[in-house]
């Protein structure tokens, strides 16, 4: 009996640890292009103030952030890798960001301005 209740233990943690896993670690490569100007950015994506965000911090600071942008297919670089601006924008790059489980820590390295 005592064998029984063990196996029992151990499927539990383990069924719980990969809920827990599914949960709160799986991250979604984006990219977002990245701005010289609000105005710049407002070109590509119109006049909708939350699509464009200053960039505080990191090494786009003082830029701007166009929308994320999924299944754009520009994979084998990690996140903050800065890419060549995509063709017919007024981007001047595009980087890689994640955003991990429910969202709830974005990991874009910006702000709302």
């Amino acid at each position: 009996m005592k064998s029984r209740r063990c196996t029992a233990t151990v499927t539990l943690v383990l069924i719980s640890t990969g809920v827990l896993q599914a949960c709160g670690s799986k991250e979604e490569a984006a990219t977002r292009d990245v701005y010289r100007s609000r105005t710049d950015c407002q070109r590509d994506w119109g006049d909708d103030e939350k699509k464009c965000e200053t960039v505080s911090s990191g090494p786009h600071a003082g830029y701007f952030y166009g929308p994320m942008m999924y299944g754009f297919g520009r994979s084998g670089a990690g996140r903050g890798t800065t890419l060549g601006p995509r063709q017919g924008t007024n981007a001047i790059a595009s980087t890689h960001v994640s955003r991990g489980g429910f969202g709830a820590s974005a990991s874009a390295h910006s702000s709302g301005g």
